[in-house]
C-alpha cells in the first residue's frame, strides 16, 4: 500500500473515529458504573489551567472551520483571474 495524501487522510480519519468511539464506551462504562467519566477530568482541567483551555478551544475551533468552510470548488466556485496581453481573448 503506496502512503499517498488521500490514503493518510482516510487512515487519520479512521484513527480518529476509533479514538471517539472508545472515549465514548468508557464515558458509558464509566457512567453506569459509578466511576469517575471524562466530562469531570474535563472541568478538572479547565478549572486548574483557563488560558490553556481557552487556547486548544481557538485552535479546535480554527480547524473545525478550516475544514468546514475549506477552499471553494466545483461549478459555483469563482473563476481564476487571468493576467495577460489586452488583446490576448483568453486574458479576459
Amino acid at each position: 500500500m503506496r502512503i499517498n495524501r488521500d490514503n493518510f487522510v482516510s487512515l487519520m480519519i479512521t484513527v480518529l473515529t476509533g479514538v471517539i468511539f472508545l472515549l465514548l464506551a468508557f464515558e458509558t462504562w464509566a457512567l453506569f458504573t459509578g466511576e469517575k467519566p471524562i466530562t469531570l477530568y474535563v472541568r478538572e482541567a479547565v478549572h486548574a489551567f483557563p488560558g490553556w483551555a481557552f487556547a486548544i478551544a481557538i485552535v479546535v475551533g480554527i480547524a473545525v472551520g478550516h475544514f468546514l468552510w475549506g477552499p471553494a470548488r466545483g461549478i459555483l466556485a469563482p473563476q481564476p483571474r487571468r493576467f495577460g496581453r489586452k488583446d490576448d481573448p483568453a486574458a479576459g
